[in-house]
């Protein structure tokens, strides 16, 4: 016989063994869900496959050969690894455990998500949870990633995306330079103020403000660009300028007085946030899990508290 284990062989072998234990190939049979007399052909088989005689068949019973007890015990450990095997893939399914690969947007992963991070690695012990925090499109499926985060506007494919809320922003400055250079009353304000600008390191493209009911950018007065989000508040906090950030990058400093919000009413948002998934990649416990514990976070942050008045629901999309 070939040294290779095939489907076949293994059946054989699981009849062979069932055999032995419930003493008749109609109990075997029984208990495999198919006839006796199919349990005889496939011990059958495997002798043939072996060159040698397993059971000894009379009308009222059988019996080992010594190449029959010596295959069986081989069998018991054959099979007993495969039922632990199978035993291991229904609990990964039952019971979250195993790695997640993650991307998210750097400020959404170091202001929202790895603060609280510790919460779900104390609740699920077995999950490791590989965390890429990168500002370019990954290419999930391609790239292997269960879960991503995506923020602005989606095109349409077969990526499965669920709604968290709109991605709202808030335009802001020191109060040094409040008290400096004024608060500007309007966008069209803006044209006359110092504003600190972020570039798409991707794209080398400028970030436009949006503000709502503005059929377009507003024109904003030189200041300074950087190609760092995480700078932009560093700059803002220094008196440098205007900056328009997401809330969830700046909340803690408008709560501390560090920062002051200007032009409220405006609705600053671009687009929503959205967690993205390849298909039937949400139905795995582990996937699950830390997809709940990201929308949990999300839609608590500021932004969605307030500003966020349409149900989150799911749609396919594109890239």
């Amino acid at each position: 016989m070939s040294g290779m284990l095939t489907l076949d062989s293994l059946s054989g072998l699981l009849a062979f063994a069932t055999t032995v234990e419930l003493g008749s190939f109609t109990s075997a049979g029984r208990e495999l869900g198919v006839s006796g007399s199919a349990v005889g052909k496939s011990v059958d088989r495997l002798e043939g496959r072996l060159g040698v005689v397993l059971l000894q068949r009379t009308t009222r019973s059988i019996a080992l050969t010594a190449e029959g007890e010596a295959l069986y015990a081989r069998a018991r450990q054959i099979l007993g690894s495969v039922r632990d095997a199978e035993a291991l893939i229904s609990s990964t399914r039952e019971t979250p455990r195993g790695r997640v690969k993650v991307s998210l947007p750097t400020v959404v992963g170091r202001h929202v998500i790895v603060p609280a991070l510790h919460q779900f690695l104390d609740a699920y012990p077995d999950v490791e949870i590989d965390l890429w925090l990168d500002d370019r499109i990954v290419n999930v499926v391609a790239e292997g990633f269960d879960l991503t985060v995506r923020l602005g506007h989606l095109k349409n494919s077969g990526l499965i995306a669920q709604r968290i809320g709109p991605h709202a922003f808030a335009t802001c400055a020191s109060p040094s330079y409040i008290a400096r250079f004024g608060s500007p009353q309007s966008p069209a304000d803006l044209a006359n103020h110092r504003c600190v600008r972020y570039r798409f390191p991707t794209t080398g493209l400028l970030e436009q403000w949006e503000y709502a009911g503005e059929q377009r950018t507003p024109p904003l007065g030189a200041g300074l660009v950087l190609n760092d989000g995480e700078t932009l508040a560093v700059a803002a906090l220094g008196g440098l300028g205007l900056v328009q950030l997401p809330i969830y990058q700046v909340a803690g400093h408008l709560k501390g007085g560090r920062l002051q919000a200007v032009l409220e009413g405006g609705d600053a948002t671009r687009g929503d946030i959205w967690l993205v998934w390849p298909p039937g990649r949400s139905d795995i416990p582990r996937v699950r899990v830390f997809s709940e514990f990201v929308q949990t976070l999300l839609s608590r942050c500021p932004e969605n508290l307030s500003r966020s008045t349409q149900e989150p629901g799911s749609r396919s999309f594109a890239e």
